[in-house]
């Protein structure tokens, strides 16, 4: 079932006005600027008014987040509780330190460019403290920091937004994952709900999860779907499992035992051959770029 992100926000008690959204639209110009081909564009960034109106909707104490990017989505949806007026952590997990520069397409006002900046300053310069210590940075690839987190004594989540690697083995660790740590009734959000070469969330959805739950616990959100994409945006879909509505299987049972136990070892491997890859791939460029003497 595919559902515009209008009529999405507007079950869930929110607005499709981009004026009521004009916070969102301004942060996403701060965090979510896309550039490619010589031109500047926001992305999707009405992914920003979905995840504040899911998270006011759910209502989770603990967020989990694959995939933090430049913070939109994760300040987003602590904002979204900070309205609200209740307790809510989200963690959200990246590769990239805070404070590791990297190549940012920021508008604060007076134009878009292109600079080097790390998160730390951006969320330093634009956002406030009560909102940011809401939100847990956690450094390390996905499959790293989630087999710690029973060791670090971290809370089962309510809320989990899957938004980091998205080849299909990274998907399916980064589900598995959140699974193991969710509480019953936990929602999942996938982005890129999509047939683009590489990505795998249309794999998993369609294949692993949707033949296991019951008709209407699976959304198709479509935020582009009669939304005003002048400023460069493209089709942009993401996919909602309700957890809610899951009454045909608990969530923690979406795989067997035995499946997982053999899917761990085997995405560790590729995990850490990947890494290796591209290490090998960066230290080539590095080498490439040396001066000739």
């Amino acid at each position: 079932m595919i559902v515009s992100v209008k009529q999405k926000l507007a079950q869930l008690g929110g607005s499709a006005e981009i004026k009521k959204w004009d916070q969102q639209r301004h942060w996403a110009r701060l965090t979510a600027m896309k550039y490619s081909s010589g031109n500047f564009h926001l992305g999707h960034w009405w992914r920003g008014p979905l995840l504040y109106s899911l998270v006011q909707y759910y209502k989770p104490r603990h967020i989990l987040e694959f995939g933090t990017g430049r913070g939109y989505g994760a300040l987003c949806m602590g904002q979204a509780s900070l309205d609200a007026q209740f307790e809510c952590t989200i963690w959200t997990i990246d590769n990239v330190p805070p404070t590791q520069q990297q190549e940012w397409a920021i508008d604060e006002g007076t134009g878009p460019e292109l600079r080097q900046l790390t998160l730390k300053q951006v969320w330093d310069k634009h956002f406030p403290t009560k909102l940011t210590r809401r939100i847990k940075l956690l450094t390390g690839d996905s499959m790293s920091v989630m087999r710690l987190w029973r060791h670090k004594r971290r809370p089962a989540i309510d809320f989990c937004f899957i938004d980091g690697g998205h080849n299909y083995w990274t998907v399916k660790h980064d589900f598995i994952a959140g699974l193991d740590v969710a509480r019953s009734r936990c929602s999942f959000l996938f982005d890129d709900y999509t047939e683009r070469k590489g990505y795998g969330v249309t794999r998993l959805v369609n294949r692993d999860i949707i033949p296991r739950v019951s008709r209407g616990a699976v959304e198709v959100l479509d935020t582009c779907s009669h939304v005003d994409t002048s400023d460069g945006s493209v089709v942009h879909r993401m996919a909602l499992l309700n957890g809610m509505q899951v009454d045909t299987i608990p969530l923690g049972q979406f795989y067997s035992p035995l499946t997982v136990k053999v899917f761990v070892p085997i995405y560790k491997v590729y995990s850490y051959s990947r890494n290796i890859a591209s290490c090998l791939r960066a230290k080539c460029l590095r080498g490439m770029a040396l001066p000739i003497h």
